[in-house]
């Protein structure tokens, strides 16, 4: 008897939100039910005593649950494959749990709960769920160093190709985690690089900062594009906007985006323009300095390495990457010259 209950309950296919933000569960439960098939009934929670009744009766195939509820409480709740909505990356969580950041898109949170379990993506763009393992979250193992944090792109030499530098790092960066590319030029070009407008650029990210009251992390989820896999916002379209940056302000914006998003790796991509170069550059834990072997180029950058000594700023130059820009590599990281 007991062998026929257990097998009619894990015939159920079903698929619980619980969650403390009833507008966010809403909206993220509609947009599910439209991107899975019939086979998953959909049921929805705000009060974790009323889910774990259901529980006792019914089998949950996957569960998103809100960090907010106390732990002892989530591990009341038994499901086949159970994600925790965190705030930030650095959530403990039992073995069970699954971490999925809250503040990203909903197809990045479908392509999350594909990666911890078995699905596929249909050619109309709705996933195709087949019962998942259950078991402690898995880290991917990468059989070379991922670099994380936050990575400055910088040279004194200008029309060197530092821009495509840049993307191209990220781009191998990105298909181990999440990275966000920022670009902190006068003239950035940013119509050329990203031909695909999102509607706002890093203007009204800095404005949403300033407000008090907005979610940043929210909001910059629905701001960004996407390119071959890279995450990015658009660059200021005048040059006096990006003038009128504090250094704080920068350092305030990186801050709250390693802290309360996503992005595992954050490669800024600065010009001489920007309030408090040397500062941001000090708060990377590597810097690619582009050069070139011409007379004047050279000269540009012994002085520029100078500048930064004198200016109390020779700790930069530790952890900067030199790299001589039109020779072929495969990765960004081969035949590295420090300082």
């Amino acid at each position: 008897m007991n062998n026929e209950k257990k097998e009619g309950r894990s015939r159920q296919r079903n698929f619980v939100i619980c969650d403390v933000r009833e507008r966010y569960s809403e909206n993220l439960l509609r947009i599910l039910t439209e991107k899975i098939p019939g086979e998953y009934q959909f049921h929805l929670f705000h009060d974790i005593s009323r889910l774990k009744e259901f529980s006792e009766k019914i089998q949950i195939g996957i569960l998103l649950i809100a960090e907010e509820y106390e732990r002892s409480d989530r591990q009341d709740v038994s499901a086949d494959r159970k994600f925790v909505f965190t705030e930030k990356k650095d959530s403990v969580l039992s073995e069970s749990e699954i971490p999925l950041f809250r503040y990203q898109s909903s197809e990045k949170i479908m392509k999350r709960i594909m990666e911890n379990g078995e699905a596929e993506e249909r050619e109309d763009g709705r996933y195709d769920f087949r019962k998942g393992k259950t078991g402690a979250y898995r880290v991917r193992e990468d059989s070379e160093k991922v670099m994380r944090g936050l990575i400055g792109v910088y040279s004194p030499i200008h029309r060197i190709g530092k821009t495509k530098f840049a993307l191209r790092l990220g781009r191998q960066i990105a298909e181990k985690v999440p990275v966000l590319y920022l670009n902190l030029e006068s003239y950035s070009g940013g119509n050329y690089y990203f031909p695909e407008d999102t509607g706002s650029d890093m203007g009204d990210l800095l404005y949403y900062m300033r407000q008090d009251k907005i979610n940043l992390g929210l909001k910059l989820s629905t701001m960004v594009g996407q390119s071959e896999g890279v995450d990015y916002i658009m660059p200021m379209r005048y040059e006096r906007d990006l003038r009128d940056v504090t250094s704080s302000e920068w350092k305030e914006l990186i801050d709250i985006i390693l802290e309360k998003c996503i992005y595992e790796t954050i490669i800024l991509d600065l010009g001489d323009s920007v309030d408090g170069l040397y500062d941001i550059l000090r708060k990377c834990s590597r810097i690619y300095t582009l050069y070139i072997e011409e007379g004047a180029a050279e000269a540009k950058l012994i002085q520029y390495e100078e500048n930064l000594r004198n200016a109390g700023y020779a700790d930069v130059l530790s952890r900067t990457v030199k790299r001589r820009a039109g020779r072929a590599k495969n990765t960004a990281e081969r035949s590295e010259v420090r300082r």
